[in-house]
């Protein structure tokens, strides 16, 4: 009995997985003023190029951080420009696996008519350098659980991504709960009636 809900929350977990991730530790930026002091202290008193060298690479960790993040806020600043007054909500990626494209584009593509930016992972070898391309890499990244994905823009905050590869998996073997309840959290953020 305690195994299956072990089993239960496991499932949870993977096939509905939070659309937030972590947000920007308030440490990193702490971590960065702190090496700062450091690389400054080092330097004042060694008056040497070791002590900087050595207090420039304690700041790294943290400066890429707080560079990252700055680089998803031009992202997001980018697709407010140019895709929020056409009414853009969402980009949304799938392929054409038979696991789901049929239930996307009967079921979601209606939805989102003039809603989404979509990404075919199928045709990637002809995606063109553009912004979708660098919304999908920055926000969903491509090692798991990317494919499909829908991220849901909150202006200038950083958007919900919507992962749906382990629920379609789930609804493979006839646990349909899983799936039902991420779509509806994810129509619900787009502001779109599951039900149309």
């Amino acid at each position: 009995m305690a195994s299956e809900g072990k089993q239960e929350a496991k499932r949870v977990r993977r096939a509905v997985p939070p659309p937030l991730a972590k947000p920007l530790p308030v440490g990193c930026l702490a971590s960065l003023v702190a090496s700062v002091t450091v690389l400054a202290v080092l330097f004042a008193l060694t008056k040497s190029i070791g002590g900087f060298v050595f207090g420039f690479g304690l700041a790294l960790v943290p400066v890429a951080t707080v560079g990252g993040y700055l680089y998803g806020l031009l992202v997001l600043a980018i697709v407010q420009k140019r895709w929020a007054p056409r009414g853009v909500r969402c980009l949304l990626i799938y392929s054409d696996s038979p696991l789901w494209r049929d239930h996307i584009r009967t079921g979601w593509l209606p939805k989102f008519q003039g809603l989404a930016v979509t990404l075919n992972w199928s045709e990637r070898a002809s995606w063109p350098a553009d912004l979708s391309v660098r919304v999908f890499r920055w926000f969903c990244g491509q090692r798991s659980n990317f494919n499909p994905a829908v991220v849901v823009f909150r202006g200038l905050r950083r958007p919900y991504v919507f992962r749906f590869f382990y629920a379609f998996q789930e609804t493979k073997a006839g646990r349909d709960q899983y799936l039902s309840r991420l779509e509806s959290q994810m129509f619900e953020a787009i502001g779109v009636d599951k039900v149309a």
